[in-house]
């Protein structure tokens, strides 16, 4: 992405803070700096990085448990090579499809969908 600055002051860095920084932390972590970062959060100028869990659940008010079954569910879905709520299609209902589509418009689409993005950068 391309950000080009017409005479504005430079934008302030990000400040970063991990999950698990933020559920160890509560001695060296006092409020008032959780205050001022939870603020900063809001204004866009602390970024929280791989949440845990449990702050994954509290921000979007619901239980630990529903969010660790999601993420397994997600992960069986990714794993499967399908994404999303989709399930996998049945061989018997692949081939009704196909018969019903014909097989040269599923070649058809197999060989666009697979087909290299023009231009190709030539090998040096």
């Amino acid at each position: 992405m391309l950000n080009i600055n017409l005479g504005q002051a430079p934008a302030k860095p990000i400040k970063t803070i991990s999950g698990l920084y933020l559920g160890k932390a509560v001695r060296r972590y006092t409020k008032r700096r959780r205050a001022q970062d939870a603020a900063g959060w809001i204004r866009g100028e602390v970024a929280i990085v791989t949440p845990t869990i449990k702050l994954a659940a509290a921000v979007f008010g619901v239980s630990a448990p529903v969010v660790r079954a999601q993420l397994d569910r997600c992960a069986k879905h990714h794993a499967n090579g399908n994404s999303g709520d989709s399930y996998p299609i049945s061989d018997d209902a692949l081939d009704r499809l196909v018969t019903a589509i014909g097989a040269d418009r599923v070649l058809a689409a197999i060989d666009r969908a697979t087909q290299p993005q023009l231009p190709l950068a030539a090998a040096e």
